[in-house]
């Protein structure tokens, strides 16, 4: 039982003499009779300072002896040597001193070791460096004859730090993938009339793309079209009352058209309308130069005022004005928009492999995920998918806070910024932002 414990305990020292983690306290060098503890590095107003523990308690060190230890630190793409180390025997100091010349720098510390008594050196320098201190690696070698070998000298590593890495998240699942497209189309009726002629002024031309457009998603065989809604639009010319018939039934009239026309499922339209677009007339007139632009505006806007009441004003206290606006306004405010909803069918990855290079709307956030995760992250090929994500979910927290740590894993937080902004505040997102105030500059 006591040769087990004794045996455990030198391998623990062992492994101990031979720590390379980042958490590790102590290292040993010199041939495990020179112990360097509590490293740490800081950074502040364009300097960084190293501090460490160097243990000689168990140095015995010959008289005629020299051992010189360089700590190194690797920050990025660049290494520094900071200040040496230099312990001598008892004759070697002397030749030192008797030398009178430094060799090994002014900031170096030199001691003589006074073997077999307590001894430490309290080591703490600092160079300058005016970039944001991230990742960094402290080393140090040794040269054990003090002769600036450096073929026969060792490097341990003291200390590493690598920011955390920003964790992507897996976007839900959704159940089903409804997709929405918005048109609008300028068909013309006859004044105060609701029958639709196909042939009359622009309905050629508008009826056409319409279908077409239905069509389109129809023949698709990706998509399922699940509803159709007509809305339709009428000027404030007019009684309100008159007005509201006629663009309830004008957009009747057209659902119906196109229903034959596209032959799909009657239940899958449906009709609203609206008598007068006071908002697209408000959206004219903010954007316009008219003289009495604000006037009008305040007229068009005011709630108080029912919208005969409204439209007779704005006719009878600026009539020159009203002209151009019934002339060059109102024909564009008797519209009918049109909403289409079309389902998309799952793909596989293989599939969605395929479609991300073609038509990535088709996509939901996960599809797009479980290609990415075909790939190596952080590789071209997965950081541009993350890309096309965010693209096509822009306001989505998850796209973004994907699209925040492509930036972040290569240490660019201004990159990050604007993607974190909008990454919610789920966990990952948090965590996310505290790798963003560590890099930042």
């Amino acid at each position: 039982m006591n040769n087990f414990y004794i045996n455990l305990c030198a391998l623990l020292a062992l492994a101990g003499s031979h720590c390379h983690a980042q958490n590790c306290h102590t290292v040993a060098v010199a041939n495990h009779s020179v112990r360097v503890e509590n490293v740490k590095l800081t950074g502040t107003d364009g300097s960084i300072t190293l501090a460490m523990t160097v243990d000689l308690d168990s140095l015995n060190m010959p008289a005629n002896n020299q051992i010189v230890l360089t700590p190194h630190l690797s920050i990025k793409d660049a290494t520094f040597a900071m200040p040496k180390i230099v312990i001598n025997g008892r004759r070697q100091q002397i030749m030192m001193q008797r030398g009178g010349g430094n060799k090994f720098g002014a900031d170096a510390y030199i001691v003589k070791r006074d073997n077999g008594q307590p001894q430490r050196i309290e080591y703490l320098r600092s160079i300058s460096y005016d970039k944001k201190l991230v990742d960094y690696t402290i080393n140090i070698s040794e040269d054990l004859c003090g002769c600036g070998d450096s073929l026969s000298s060792n490097s341990y590593e003291l200390k590493r730090y690598r920011r955390p890495t920003a964790k992507f998240v897996r976007p839900e699942v959704v159940a089903e993938k409804i997709q929405e497209l918005d048109k609008r189309a300028y068909i013309d009726f006859p004044v105060n009339r609701i029958e639709l002629n196909p042939m009359y002024r622009r309905n050629p031309e508008q009826l056409d793309s319409i279908v077409r457009t239905i069509n389109a998603l129809k023949e698709d065989k990706n998509l399922t079209v699940v509803g159709i809604n007509i809305h339709g639009f009428a000027s404030p010319e007019s009684p309100l009352e008159h007005n509201d018939w006629l663009a309830k039934n004008r957009a009747q009239t057209l659902t119906d058209y196109v229903q034959r026309m596209v032959k799909l499922d009657k239940s899958i339209f449906s009709v609203s309308h609206t008598a007068e677009d006071w908002d697209g007339l408000r959206t004219f007139i903010l954007e316009s130069n008219l003289e009495h632009k604000q006037e009008i505006l305040a007229i068009a806007a005011d709630s108080l005022l029912q919208e005969d009441e409204r439209e007779a004003k704005i006719k009878n206290t600026y009539p020159e004005e009203y002209k151009f606006m019934l002339t060059m306004w109102y024909p564009a405010l008797r519209h009918s928009d049109y909403h289409i909803k079309y389902k998309v069918r799952p793909f596989n990855v293989e599939e969605a492999k395929d479609i991300i290079k073609t038509r990535p709307q088709l996509l939901s956030q996960n599809e797009m995920y479980m290609v990415a995760q075909t790939y190596e992250p952080g590789s071209h090929e997965f950081n541009e998918i993350m890309e096309i994500a965010v693209r096509m979910f822009p306001n989505d927290p998850t796209a973004n806070l994907n699209a925040a740590c492509i930036r972040l894993n290569v240490g660019d937080a201004a990159g990050a910024k604007p993607y974190l902004d909008k990454a919610g505040d789920s966990e990952e997102a948090e965590e996310a932002r505290k790798i963003y105030e560590e890099i930042k500059e």
